[in-house]
């Protein structure tokens, strides 16, 4: 699949492993757990800025909204609405009355909404409509003379929000609360693939004796930033004044994001369709995967006596996420092929290239 940027493969398709992963039932008290947790989406608001171009018409950026982030989060929520009626059915013995059909549609029109009166009907979508507020902030940037400055001034807005949020709880689940945590890194992404443009162009090729060099440096970065955000994250766990607390939040994003990347560049050379195909796939895996983690769970919790509220170990949820990927790898083929909204794109897309939202 030629003109797509293979590192960036990889490195989503660690990614939306691990989301399913995180999304398995699992202890909190397992560090590595809320480490994950805590960092692994991160990577898809990193990749998103840093796949925004920084050109192209209000028209032109709204066909790409629409069909890449709007209809995809329309569509996702629609399929999983029949799980979540099946579901509350033969959990409670009987079918929703209408206020309680109607918490998950609202909480769906809101965002992903929790209140008393909104339940998130497909959680794991929040992060599109976050991303594409962020889409909009920088379209309305770059529109004045001073969009660095702005963007600089709403980061720092958005750590004093998250902060705020710590210590009080007033924002909303599950959109708000992650714009403000995961504004920084959108922007980060957004910088780098702009100085990547005024330096390459807009291929994504590189020579291919750049993709070789730097092989020892390369996993000496893995490994020092990988152990620099472990120990941020021991230090943000057990930090109790709010404005710390929140400030390490960054370092610890901030290393993981890198210490993956430079790992995926030493993967660059490595070209497997499968990993491609995880990438063009990220939507379907995301939006579908709660279904067969359901499914999973309630088999563990009734036919096999486990008691409810039970978690995962790591050995466990490992093959399981492997599993539910191997499941839904079938339907980004058949999206590909046949349905490519299914995957954010058009009945135009071609996916010999590495297209951007």
């Amino acid at each position: 699949m030629n003109g797509r940027i293979n590192w960036i493969d990889w490195a989503k398709a660690f990614a939306v492993c691990s989301v399913v992963f995180c999304h398995l039932p699992q202890s909190q008290e397992w560090f590595y757990y809320r480490y994950l947790q805590a960092t692994t989406i991160t990577i898809f608001f990193f990749i998103s800025g840093y796949l925004k171009k920084d050109h192209g018409s209000t028209s032109a950026n709204w066909k790409r909204y629409w069909s890449g982030l709007i209809v995809p989060y329309l569509i996702y929520n629609i399929l999983i609405y029949p799980y979540w009626f099946i579901r509350y059915s033969m959990q409670h013995g009987a079918m929703p009355d209408f206020f309680s059909a109607m918490k998950p549609i609202i909480g769906a029109l809101l965002f992903e909404h929790e209140s008393a009166w909104a339940e998130p009907l497909n959680g794991p979508l929040w992060y599109l409509p976050a991303i594409l507020i962020m889409h909009l902030i920088i379209d309305a940037c770059r529109k004045t003379h001073h969009q660095h400055l702005i963007m600089i001034g709403l980061c720092i807005i958005s750590y004093f929000l998250y902060a705020a949020n710590k210590e009080y709880e007033f924002m909303p689940n599950l959109t708000p609360m992650g714009l403000f945590r995961r504004l920084p890194y959108y922007y980060l992404g957004y910088v780098m693939g702009m100085w990547r443009r005024g330096n390459h162009g807009d291929s994504p090729h590189v020579h291919r004796k750049h993709r070789t060099q730097g092989t020892v440096p390369l996993i000496l970065a893995t490994i020092l930033l990988l152990a620099t955000s472990l120990l941020f994250f021991e230090w943000h766990l057990h930090e109790d004044r709010i404005l710390i607390h929140a400030a390490l939040f960054y370092p610890v994003n901030i290393g993981l994001l890198f210490a993956l990347l430079c790992f995926c560049k030493l993967l660059d050379h490595w070209h497997w369709a499968f990993i491609t195909n995880l990438s063009i796939g990220t939507l379907v895996i995301i939006g579908l995967h709660i279904i067969p983690i359901g499914i999973i769970n309630y088999m563990s919790e009734h036919l096999f006596g486990i008691r409810e509220g039970f978690g995962y170990h790591w050995f466990e949820a490992l093959p399981i996420t492997i599993g539910i990927i191997l499941l839904l790898y079938p339907i980004i083929l058949f999206a590909k092929k046949y349905a490519p909204i299914l995957i954010g794109k058009n009945k135009d897309f071609c996916y010999g290239t590495y297209p951007s939202k």
